[in-house]
């Protein structure tokens, strides 16, 4: 058996489980269906419906993938940036679209070694798309055929012009340039967050919840053109 195939195997189940564990924070169960339908974890809220049986049942899907890469720091005061690229079947996408209560959630890792964290445990930077922003993302052009039969969608994650910033993402074309909708924001050094292009907080699974339920953030279908960041006509590299 190719090596490759446990890695990609077991560096699956990593992101899938620090899924589950960033929903049971949030108060709800979270279940790795046994067939491969193209959902890799749901939720119910079964503690709601617990502590008070009026509760309506709420369902989440999500499809999760993950990437390992080296994250480098550039010479020369430039800032750095890295390309990672997640591949989707066509029906996995066409799922994922269908409702807002469906996400993809990215887990990238940085495989550098004597980090202070290890690579395994601990994402370098993960993000959520919800299945509206997915299918105005596939219209902007997002998602590129590859050789394997699947559609690709690449994100490039930069490092902050402000030294105590964290890094963030944008979904890029293959010439590097963000596409419409594809800026997702980034976090000042207090972990706030700054003007994601549909308002929403895309690196923690709080703030999909918060998105997905209405709490935080403009609905995706509401946000114009016109609302977006400048960060979205950025080019790379700088």
């Amino acid at each position: 058996m190719d090596h490759n195939f446990y890695d990609y195997l077991y560096n699956g189940y990593t992101g899938e489980f620090q899924l589950m564990g960033a929903l049971y924070r949030n108060g709800l169960d979270a279940l790795r269906p046994p067939a491969d339908m193209g959902v890799d974890v749901v939720t119910v809220n079964l503690k709601a419906q617990l502590e008070d049986p009026a509760t309506p049942s709420e369902t989440f899907m999500f499809q999760v993938k993950t990437a390992v890469t080296t994250i480098q720091e550039p010479e020369g005061g430039r800032r750095g940036y890295t390309d990672v690229s997640f591949m989707l079947r066509e029906s996995e996408l066409d799922m994922l679209s269908a409702a807002r209560t469906r996400a993809l959630v990215c887990y990238v890792y940085d495989d550098r070694g004597n980090m202070l964290t290890d690579a395994y445990e601990s994402p370098f930077l993960y993000f959520w798309i919800d299945g509206e922003h997915l299918r105005r993302l596939r219209s902007a052009g997002a998602f590129v055929p590859a050789s394997n039969g699947k559609l690709a969608i690449t994100c490039q994650l930069r490092e902050p012009s402000d030294e105590g910033g964290h890094w963030y993402a944008s979904i890029v074309d293959q010439k590097g340039r963000t596409v419409e909708g594809g800026y997702l924001g980034s976090l000042d050094v207090d972990g706030n967050m700054k003007d994601s292009s549909d308002g929403a907080d895309h690196y923690s699974i709080r703030g999909y919840l918060d998105y997905v339920r209405g709490i935080a953030g403009p609905k995706a279908s509401d946000k114009t053109s016109a609302g977006a960041s400048a960060e979205e006509t950025v080019e790379l590299p700088w």
